[in-house]
């Protein structure tokens, strides 16, 4: 990175030295950094809710499978038949590795575009630091007396 910033635990950026200025070299460079980042993460969604769907696909075919299979209870009010909440409790615990997939997908989404939105807001407000430093640099006459 640079003096200024650095990668935080949780991926975003922080400020190496809180409460000094930035000059606009290295605001500029943050802002660098943080497109590209944002381009990275804007991929790493796209991935996550590809995974998600394809998950999600595999789902409701094995769900499918079960439902369709010859050894899924008989709903009914017969001898040896079930009601429909425990034909369909047996069809879930046929499903579960895929039904987990899905909830792995579906987190990884949700951290994905959370991660993204972050590093959006980050952004904005690295806009409107670079916009002082520039300010402040064009300000700077030099001197005293």
């Amino acid at each position: 990175m640079t003096e200024a910033f650095r990668r935080a635990a949780s991926g975003g950026f922080v400020f190496a030295r809180p409460g000094t200025p930035l000059n606009p070299a290295q605001a500029d460079s943050l802002l660098q950094h943080l497109s590209n980042e944002l381009e990275t993460s804007r991929a790493a969604v796209e991935e996550a809710r590809t995974r998600l769907a394809e998950c999600q696909a595999a789902h409701k075919k094995a769900e499918n499978e079960m439902f369709l299979s010859p050894d899924c209870p008989k709903v009914g009010r017969g001898l040896g038949m079930v009601t429909a909440a425990e034909r369909d409790a047996w069809v879930f615990s046929k499903v579960i590795k895929e039904w987990e997939a899905v909830h792995f997908a579906e987190l990884h989404l949700a951290n994905a575009t959370g991660y993204m939105w972050k590093l959006r807001e980050q952004n904005s407000l690295a806009q409107s630091l670079n916009n002082n430093a520039q300010a402040a640099y064009h300000s700077y006459r030099g001197g005293g007396r």
